[in-house]
């Protein structure tokens, strides 16, 4: 625990914060960049990529377009037109991805709205209440918020920081990397 009173734990992303009132997601621009190479290897594409969408396509294929013209020093050859459209493209591309990374930064999920989180696969998933109010068929929206651990030991603090803060876990009773002491310990509440 910390002076300030909250528990922490390293995601691949960046870091969170289980304070007594809210889980705080910190993620920084520098652990948006260097997930990318641990999500490409891993066969995901990660989320800052994603947000290139048509526009970096768009950038790829015009810049494309003008790579044989600079190869066979045609630069001559190279029109305005083509210039434009690849600079626009690639202006896009590095603005969407500009704007998911700054969109993620962070993210405060108050514990009281916290219904619970999944420990899933590799990540967890901590799914809660999103505005409050009923959509068309009644029910309140939810929202998930995913979260991958650095490693088994920093998966292994979350399962405890959340535990000790009363948010009810699933999928830790079959997870060997979560402590016994976590998985049989009994539920607490959040006390508001």
């Amino acid at each position: 625990m910390s002076r300030t009173g909250a528990w922490s734990f390293a995601t691949v992303g960046g870091r969170v914060r289980v304070a007594p009132d809210e889980i705080r997601v910190r993620r920084g621009v520098a652990d948006a960049l260097r997930g990318v190479p641990r999500a490409l290897a891993a066969g995901r594409i990660p989320p800052t990529l994603r947000e290139v969408g048509w526009s970096g396509v768009g950038a790829a294929l015009a810049l494309g377009g003008l790579v044989p013209n600079l190869l066979w020093n045609d630069v001559g050859a190279l029109g305005a037109g083509d210039i434009l459209v690849a600079g626009v493209g690639l202006l896009a591309a590095v603005g969407g991805v500009a704007v998911e990374v700054a969109r993620r930064q962070r993210v405060a999920i108050p514990l009281d709205a916290v219904d619970h989180v999944a420990f899933e696969a590799e990540e967890l998933v901590v799914v809660y209440d999103g505005d409050g109010e009923a959509d068309g068929d009644g029910e309140a929206d939810e929202n998930r918020e995913a979260l991958r651990p650095r490693d088994d030991e920093e998966r292994a603090d979350a399962a405890v920081a959340l535990r000790l803060r009363g948010v009810d876990l699933r999928g830790i009773d079959d997870d060997e990397r979560v402590s016994r002491t976590v998985v049989d310990a009994p539920e607490t509440e959040f006390v508001r």
